[in-house]
């Protein structure tokens, strides 16, 4: 198996060709944006047989994995919405102000579980 690296402008620049190096050269790609590897492009029979194969883990296959992994980014992009919601809801309330209440809510917790 071959592995290379390509930037993620090469990969949208040259998809047709990227997909091809993958399918007839068995070659694995691994793309990289700002120099961090994001994704691998690879043959389908590879990844077919990654989704078949044990992970290691007893409990859990490969799939089921991918299919948690999928949930979190899911539910990790409906908090960040909710939050870029709330946060356009509220009104503009200096630092020191937030921070004062934060510490009143955490001494008013404290207090109650005494």
């Amino acid at each position: 198996m071959k592995i290379a690296t390509i930037s993620a402008t090469e990969a949208k620049n040259r998809f047709g060709d990227v997909i091809r190096r993958a399918y007839r050269s068995q070659e694995h790609l691994v793309v990289e944006r700002g120099g961090i590897p994001v994704v691998a492009i690879v043959p389908i029979s590879d990844y077919e047989q990654f989704l078949t194969q044990g992970s290691g883990n007893e409990t859990m296959s490969v799939g089921e994995e991918l299919s948690n992994a999928s949930a979190q980014n899911d539910a990790g992009n409906r908090l960040m919405a909710f939050l870029e919601e709330m946060h356009a809801q509220m009104p503009d309330v200096p630092e020191e102000e937030v921070q004062k209440d934060i510490e009143e809510a955490i001494a008013a917790v404290r207090a109650e579980k005494r």
